[in-house]
């Protein structure tokens, strides 16, 4: 799990239509050893699962720093719906392992549903994709602002500002829409730019195009030192979110 940073207090934003999650069958029937935490847990057989599509706020059991407020939370909730020595329904991600060789898998409720889409709707961690393993964002989207709306679990409080190695969760308003030409920037209050990455579709694009100047968004990525700025003497401090997928951002409503 990556540990996020809320840099801007967030306010009221436009609800989707939910989309109906698919159901997708078992490739295996586990029995869970152990709850790590919200979204990671151990099987009997010492593999190690890591959920796709939701990040649950830290322990940091490997660090100084306390855990992070709902982790305590989210792990009961888990551990209430699948105790240990019960048996699980797993379906793995095309891609099946991460870089610390967890395996990575959708785990699936008794009615086979998807779980991660009851843990985002409780509010019990912010979405997370990587692809490839992002099939499902627009429900798990959709399940999320739901959460948000309602003011559940990690959207409950007001949010405050974090370290973190360059994940961030944010929300801006726009101070310099799109020109109309040239590559897909958009600059945001507080020295933020977002630019748009060669992968994003073209549906996505052309809702950042559509942005006017006040429009309030809420976007999420890796932060970077803004190199032309250092390079051309432009304002100091200024950092650049890339955005890659249409799960990254939405337009909050005024």
């Amino acid at each position: 799990m990556k540990r996020w940073q809320w840099l801007l207090i967030m306010g009221l934003w436009s609800l989707p239509v939910a989309a109906e999650c698919p159901r997708p069958p078992a490739d295996e029937t586990v029995t869970v050893r152990h709850i790590v935490d919200g979204d990671t847990v151990i099987l009997q057989d010492g593999r190690v699962i890591r959920f796709i599509g939701i990040d649950t706020p830290e322990f940091n059991k490997h660090s100084k720093l306390p855990a992070e407020s709902g982790a305590e939370a989210a792990r009961r909730w888990l551990l209430n719906k699948i105790p240990k020595g019960s048996r699980l329904k797993l379906v793995f991600g095309v891609e099946r392992r991460d870089d610390y060789g967890r395996w990575l898998a959708h785990p699936l409720t008794t009615d086979g549903n998807l779980l991660v889409t009851r843990m985002l709707a409780q509010g019990l961690g912010p979405l997370l994709l990587i692809p490839p393993n992002d099939d499902y964002w627009r429900c798990w989207l959709a399940a999320e602002q739901q959460a948000r709306q309602r003011r559940l679990g990690v959207w409950q409080a007001s949010l405050t500002r974090f370290s973190s190695g360059g994940w961030q969760l944010l929300q801006a308003r726009v101070v310099l829409p799109y020109a109309g030409s040239g590559r897909l920037k958009i600059e945001l209050e507080g020295q933020l730019t977002v630019m748009a990455g060669k992968h994003l579709p073209a549906t996505a694009r052309h809702s950042l195009k559509r942005l006017r100047r006040g429009d309030r968004l809420f976007i999420r990525g890796r932060v970077h030192a803004s190199p032309s700025g250092r390079q051309r003497g432009q304002e100091r401090g200024r950092q650049i979110v890339w955005i890659n997928h249409p799960w990254q951002f939405y337009q909050v409503e005024q």
